[in-house]
């Protein structure tokens, strides 16, 4: 019987260096969204010695409503569809680290759910469209199809994202061409350095 190596074992989320692990982990697109926050997070907060007209403009948008709309969007439309890591980080910027299961359940519900009423409706026109013209009926059938399939599996990825979320405070990167394309950095840098780990015999702890 084989002995396996014993292996070192490794926080990818250590207390308080949420900046330095950002840098560490993250693709380049979700390094770019999460330091955008954060700055946008720190002129909020910093008084006019961060900058006279950054501070004034936040002032001025918070004045008027358009800061916290803004926030909310950006919050969960956008932190939501990162990849569990750097939700975790983004939550710490956002003062939520005991709640990032929020962005996973905010963005399931409010923007999640409804898109999938997107892609039935793409289907529902593209099968109009296969009655009107005989030339487009095959391929308009096709598409129909893929629309209801994606529409299928989005919502049952909403779905186990809002339970899972609730039920397990766990955070899930949402399906979808969107977040693949702001994801797909960090999970190719994620694959190379867990491939680096497995080869070096280290591995992943939970994080705290």
């Amino acid at each position: 019987m084989s002995q396996w190596r014993k292996k070192h074992c490794t926080c990818r989320l250590p207390e308080n260096e949420a900046s330095g692990l950002l840098f560490d982990d993250s693709g380049f697109l979700g390094r770019r969204i999460i330091g955008l926050y954060q700055f946008m997070h720190d002129s909020g907060h910093s008084g006019p010695t961060g900058g006279t007209r950054r501070w004034k403009l936040r002032r001025l948008l918070d004045r008027t409503g358009i800061s916290a709309l803004v926030d909310f969007l950006y919050t969960y439309g956008i932190g939501g569809s990162l990849t569990r890591q750097d939700q975790l980080i983004f939550a710490r910027f956002h003062s939520m680290e005991d709640q990032a299961y929020r962005l996973t359940l905010m963005n399931s519900i409010v923007f999640g759910i409804p898109s999938v009423g997107l892609y039935f409706a793409a289907g529902e026109g593209f099968e109009l469209l296969s009655r009107l013209n005989s030339v487009a009926e095959l391929p308009s059938l096709v598409a129909a199809q893929v629309s209801f399939g994606l529409g299928i599996i989005n919502a049952a990825v909403h779905l186990f994202r809002i339970f899972d979320s609730l039920l397990h405070r766990r955070c899930w990167a949402p399906f979808g061409a969107v977040p693949l394309v702001i994801n797909l950095p960090t999970y190719l840098k994620t694959a190379k350095r867990k491939i680096s780990d497995r080869l070096s015999g280290s591995r992943d702890c939970d994080c705290p």
